[in-house]
């Protein structure tokens, strides 16, 4: 099977043609993935149903259930001998997904991609991703991915350069919540509320860009412009989020953070 690249994790069958796709030959194009995104259509196929909004389940006795709790981690829990354990972070992230009943397909944990950007406080700053498809080809390119973050953890601050293959555009994209709340945040006026705590661990707790936007399920976010910095902080139950794009090239992606940023280019 082959396979592409996107936030360094592989996406199955890469379509390598650079000729235009018709809806006849099954392909969505990225106007019309961004444009069903944009009109909140995007829930006929992906459901979006916040933890705050589903209707609790009953017991026998016709009384609702209480509200399951929300996971906790631990961040030393996802180091082993100081290194970064992959295999746990991914556990924790079926843990969300269970929470939310986001459903766990086959081949879920396998397939996702999990980073602590080398910073070492992957509950203060990380990101798990699951990529579906990345199609490069030119114009008509198209990208979608499911991004989840822990409970209170921040994707750090970043934004996409012009990129060098000339069948890939530069980024352009857009953000769905489908469980949780996230806080994203971009250029704009500074208007951070005050649950949106930095970490010390991203340059000392500071960021470039403070504009933000709460987000809940069924909401739909775009960049504010192409190349434009931004960031994620996801709320008290965690986020679980789909991203859409006109395409992904990692060698684009420059981080504000300098360790994330080197870390993130080694792996490219």
């Amino acid at each position: 099977m082959g396979y592409n690249q996107l936030y360094c994790f592989k996406f199955p069958n890469q379509q390598k043609s650079t000729e235009r796709m018709t809806m006849s030959e099954n392909f969505i194009s990225r106007r019309a993935v961004l444009g069903l995104a944009a009109a909140g259509l995007t829930s006929a196929i992906l459901p979006a149903v916040g933890a705050q909004e589903r209707q609790r389940p009953r017991q026998g006795n016709g009384q609702e259930r209480p509200p399951r709790e929300v996971p906790k981690f631990n961040n030393a829990d996802f180091y082993t001998d100081g290194k970064f354990d992959e295999e746990k972070a991914r556990d924790a992230i079926i843990r969300l997904c269970r929470f939310h009943r986001y459903p766990v397909f086959p081949g879920l944990r396998e397939k996702l991609w999990v980073s602590d950007y080398g910073i070492g406080e992957f509950t203060s700053v990380g990101l798990a991703c699951v990529g579906f498809v990345n199609h490069v080809a030119g114009e008509y390119s198209y990208m979608m991915q499911d991004l989840f973050l822990l409970p209170h953890q921040m994707l750090p601050e970043h934004w996409h350069l012009k990129t060098e293959n000339p069948k890939c555009p530069q980024k352009d994209e857009g953000w769905l919540i489908r469980y949780g709340r996230s806080y994203i945040i971009g250029e704009g006026e500074p208007n951070l509320p005050a649950e949106v705590v930095v970490p010390k661990c991203h340059m000392g707790g500071k960021v470039t860009v403070e504009h933000c936007t709460v987000a809940d399920p069924g909401v739909f976010v775009p960049l504010t412009r192409v190349e434009s910095k931004h960031w994620q902080f996801a709320g008290a139950e965690g986020v679980i989020l789909t991203e859409v794009a006109n395409a992904h090239d990692n060698a684009s992606v420059r981080h504000s953070d300098p360790t994330a940023n080197e870390h993130f280019l080694k792996g490219v």
